[in-house]
């Protein structure tokens, strides 16, 4: 203590510098920021086939999808539950089992958006799935 109070302007200088060092914020990958566990919201769909539109909206009722770090999804949809293998394309695009490709339209903390399109000849169908923390 003698020594601090013998140095007052090197006391000072040590608070200063101290106190101006910021721990820097490493971002999230969006791999890390899809991990855990994810209520579904809302599942909009539109098609159409034949010249005949098709749409329906599902809402959440309880289901969710856990991402693990491991690359794989677990599902939980009125009890019935599926485990799905999931790759990332970037910080753009999901694929579940290697056959279902979604473009990421938002990925937030507590809000993650996936949009699907395909078409075949003048057919198509489209759909949005909005999950939440």
């Amino acid at each position: 203590m003698k020594a601090i109070i013998k140095y007052p302007l090197l006391f000072i200088l040590l608070v200063f510098f101290f106190a101006a060092c910021k721990k820097k914020q490493v971002p999230l990958t969006t791999a890390k920021k899809i991990q855990g566990t994810w209520q579904l919201q809302s599942e909009i769909y539109h098609q159409n086939v034949g010249g005949v539109d098709y749409s329906d909206t599902t809402l959440g009722n309880g289901a969710t999808i856990e991402f693990r770090s491991d690359n794989k999804a677990y599902s939980d949809f009125q009890g019935q539950k599926d485990t799905a293998v999931y790759t990332l394309t970037g910080d753009t695009q999901i694929t579940l089992n290697g056959t279902d490709i979604y473009d990421i339209k938002t990925l937030t903390s507590n809000q993650f958006v996936l949009y699907s399109k395909q078409t075949q000849g003048a057919d198509y169908y489209e759909g949005t799935i909005t999950l939440v923390k």
